[in-house]
């Protein structure tokens, strides 16, 4: 099969030598990075950053993605997920993106939906009912982002979620 490759490359006139050279050269378009920082609120009412090298129940913790488009072209159709780790609860308040974008939850048992978003429970007689979800429901979120990054741009995402007990 590997010679049967190489003859085909050859054979329309490419040398593994380009081909080698052109996959080195595309790197990803898109620089990511995300971190997490504990929030403290003092008697002031002002809000401390610290590193969250550890939590414990009930810490409230920012998560900040930084995304840049490192690429000579615009990047269309980006959707950024920010994942909600076990034993946390998304936190409404605090939540930002730089760049105008469609905010989405994704429920257990359920599709990514708008907010406000439904989930399915059971009632006590068995029947099903269509309720509206409670942010502490989500176990992901995301940014459908309505423009393209363009090139050199930086698009920022702030959520924050509460360690469980």
């Amino acid at each position: 099969m590997r010679h049967w490759i190489i003859s085909s490359l050859l054979a329309a006139g490419l040398s593994l030598a380009s081909w080698n050279v052109v996959a080195q050269e595309q790197a990803a378009p898109l620089s990511a990075s995300l971190a997490a920082q504990s929030v403290e609120t003092g008697e002031d009412g002002k809000e401390t950053f610290s590193s969250a090298d550890a939590a414990a129940p009930g810490d409230l913790l920012q998560y900040t993605g930084r995304y840049s488009n490192v690429s000579k072209e615009p990047l269309s159709g980006l959707i950024i997920n920010g994942p909600i780790p076990a034993n946390t609860s998304f936190i409404d308040a605090g939540l930002a993106v730089s760049q105008k974008a469609a905010f989405e939850v994704l429920i257990e048992g359920e599709s990514w939906q708008s907010v406000p978003a439904y989930k399915t429970v059971v009632l006590a007689d068995g029947t099903k009912s269509r309720v509206v979800a409670e942010a502490s429901d989500y176990r992901q979120i995301r940014w459908r982002l309505a423009e393209a990054l363009a090139p050199g741009a930086t698009l920022v995402t702030v959520y924050r979620v509460q360690v469980g007990q």
